[in-house]
């Protein structure tokens, strides 16, 4: 009786070997080298040719289908969605773009490799079922051990031809499950990370992903030039305020008053200027109103003031004389001794 044992990678005999995928050695198991032939081609996008790449292309939309197709919006989504108006990308958006793709990319991977590893297992065990333990000896070593248990058996000869038959037989066998593999591996596909679904897949995700880092690279440059251009032109804004200001400031601080609070607020030297002018007539007071750059129009209101405002005249007069005392040279002979 055949004894199965249900290992890590399927059933197997424990009376065989522990192998239980009878494929090439390990040797021929390595990472593949390219060829020279291939320079310059992309196998992803060239239409399929062969029988196992029309496969490999149907076998990847099927793997889509399954696993990555998006359903149809409701007629009220349809309805109620703007599909006219563009949605503005920025890097945010971009980055949320990746790290979706990213989690699709994992679950889909995730998916193909527990298919694939189910798919494994069943064919596995049923290479197994299906393969004859007898083939896998030498015909002439279990007839010489047949012989040698039973030599009573009247059937233990055979002839030349049926023992070449058996040998051809069992060495058929043998490079039938030598030169195949599991499915889905294959001869150009020994290992999970040669399979074409999931290098199809991998194709495909960084088709759509190495676009999108480098459009968050340049909305990234862009959208730091923005901050930097906008920081800027505040900057400026701000400057030609307080230059503006100043210039405001200048400018009234030198325009000649017209009431008494205006006369107030001005600087002392200014109101000694504006006071020897009131103080002045005829062309002394012409000639002060044109040293100082006044124009007629600006001093007159004061000057009407001046005349009318008999509290006003007091006052200047007033600073007049302690100016004209302050600044007047004392005779040396009027000193006491």
């Amino acid at each position: 009786m055949v004894v199965l044992v249900q290992g890590a990678r399927g059933f197997f005999n424990p009376t065989m070997s522990s192998n239980p995928n009878p494929g090439p050695s390990d040797s021929r198991r390595g990472q593949r080298s390219a060829s020279r032939k291939y320079e310059g081609r992309n196998g992803f996008t060239e239409p399929p040719t062969t029988l196992e790449q029309k496969l490999e292309v149907h076998e990847h939309a099927l793997n889509i289908l399954r696993f990555s197709a998006v359903p149809i919006p409701s007629l009220e989504t349809i309805l109620d969605t703007d599909w006219t108006k563009p949605i503005p990308e920025t890097s945010a958006s971009v980055q949320v773009e990746i790290d979706e793709l990213r989690k699709n990319h994992v679950r889909m991977l995730s998916n193909l490799y527990d298919m694939n590893s189910v798919l494994y297992l069943a064919d596995v065990e049923d290479r197994y079922q299906s393969r004859n333990e007898v083939l896998d000896e030498d015909p002439r070593v279990w007839m010489k051990r047949e012989y040698t248990d039973n030599p009573d058996a009247v059937d233990r000869n055979y002839t030349e031809q049926e023992v070449d038959e058996m040998i051809e037989v069992s060495n058929a066998q043998k490079k039938l499950y030598e030169s195949t593999y599991p499915y889905p591996f294959t001869a150009t596909s020994p290992t999970p990370a040669h399979l074409p679904n999931i290098s199809r897949l991998n194709y495909t995700y960084l088709h759509r992903l190495i676009p999108l880092y480098k459009k968050l690279k340049t909305l990234t440059e862009h959208e730091r030039q923005k901050r930097e251009q906008e920081l800027y032109n505040a900057q400026r804004r701000e400057e030609e305020a307080r230059r503006l200001a100043q210039i405001e400031q200048d400018r009234l601080a030198k325009k000649f008053p017209t009431t008494v609070e205006e006369f107030n607020s001005k600087p002392k030297d200014f109101q000694n200027l504006i006071v020897k002018m009131l103080n002045a007539s005829g062309t002394t007071q012409e000639r002060q109103v044109t040293m100082n750059k006044w124009s007629p129009e600006e001093v007159t209101p004061l000057l009407m003031l001046f005349k009318e405002d008999s509290v006003f005249r007091s006052r200047i007069i007033g600073m007049s004389l302690s100016l004209n005392s302050s600044s007047a040279v004392s005779d040396p002979r009027r000193r006491i001794s």
